[in-house]
């Protein structure tokens, strides 16, 4: 991401719902416009975010998702941040949403997957599975390698490139519960032979908090 930024390009993080609170306390620093649902439940998500550093966009898949979109893109330019919720704000967890090819594709931003891993937390009961870490828990920022989004690219092909990130985020989120928790079970889920391309370039650590 740094890299990145360092040549004056937009850069969209994107991650799974159930890792908002984790990413919102790693990713304030940097000052990047988020969408949030126009919900009562997203208005208070966009306030707390407000004071950790983020710019809510208010819009989403099931209101106000079109307009907040095209503002978002308008906003992607030059060397700045935008976090997506791949399957927010209602699920199903995991669903990767079209709006995030869409956003890459107006704004020829890069896209980078990021994902958390924590080794003590509790976990939430709604759908996204949330993950709360427990004081003094490991916590292990992962992001993958960045992607371009073709502006050219045909409804088939993104449809294929949605899937291609869904099960790469699967894939990368179990390797990093194995990698977090000790538990190498989490790690054989799926074949090599199955491995996403996320799994074909070097994984990189960007961050680790503990005691």
């Amino acid at each position: 991401m740094r890299e990145l930024l360092a040549e004056g390009r937009p850069v969209i993080l994107y991650g799974l719902h159930g890792h908002l609170l984790v990413g919102a306390a790693d990713l304030g620093r940097h000052r990047p416009f988020v969408m949030i649902s126009q919900s009562r439940d997203g208005e208070r998500i966009a306030r707390t975010v407000e004071h950790v550093g983020f710019r809510p966009v208010r819009g989403s898949s099931s209101r106000g998702g079109m307009r907040a979109l095209l503002q978002t893109v308008r906003l992607l330019r030059g060397p700045v941040v935008c976090c997506h919720l791949v399957d927010g704000p209602r699920g199903p967890r995991g669903l990767v949403k079209p709006g995030l090819i869409l956003l890459a594709q107006r704004s020829g931003a890069a896209l980078i997957p990021i994902l958390y891993g924590v080794r003590w937390k509790w976990v939430a009961g709604s759908w996204d599975r949330m993950q709360v870490p427990l004081p003094f828990a490991r916590v292990i920022a992962r992001q993958l390698p960045a992607r371009d989004v073709p502006r050219d690219l045909t409804p088939e092909g993104a449809e294929r490139l949605r899937l291609e990130i869904e099960r790469e985020l699967a894939h990368e989120e179990a390797r990093l519960e194995a990698d977090v928790t000790g538990q190498p079970g989490a790690r054989d889920s799926r074949s090599e032979s199955e491995a996403p391309r996320g799994d074909q370039a070097p994984r990189r650590d960007v961050g680790e908090a503990g005691p």
